[in-house]
């Protein structure tokens, strides 16, 4: 994939949980742009709607995005944040012009 894969990822906290969760997504972001085939990793949050977190990605292809939902960390992470999260959806996109 020339222009890489793009991955857009919207989380949305638990009542209550919203600056919790923000904190350790801001731990998550420097650990993501160390991994393999890393381009872009990027997090934001919702300014209408506190706790509702978008996270634009992109990685040189599928399985770049594999290791890195793979790894210790991110296994880890979801262990401690998991129980904090109300929903999270995954969507892939390419470049198309």
């Amino acid at each position: 994939m020339k222009d890489g894969l793009v991955v857009v990822v919207k989380v949305v906290a638990k009542a209550g949980k919203e600056a919790q969760l923000g904190e350790a997504f801001k731990e998550l972001v420097p650990v993501a742009r160390t991994e393999p085939g890393f381009i872009q990793y990027d997090l934001h949050e919702s300014i209408e709607k506190p706790g509702h977190f978008v996270f634009y990605e992109i990685w040189k292809d599928e399985e770049s995005l594999d290791v890195h939902s793979k790894t210790d960390f991110a296994k880890a992470f979801g262990a401690r944040t998991g129980d904090w999260i109300e929903s999270v959806s995954l969507e892939k996109y390419k470049k198309i012009s």
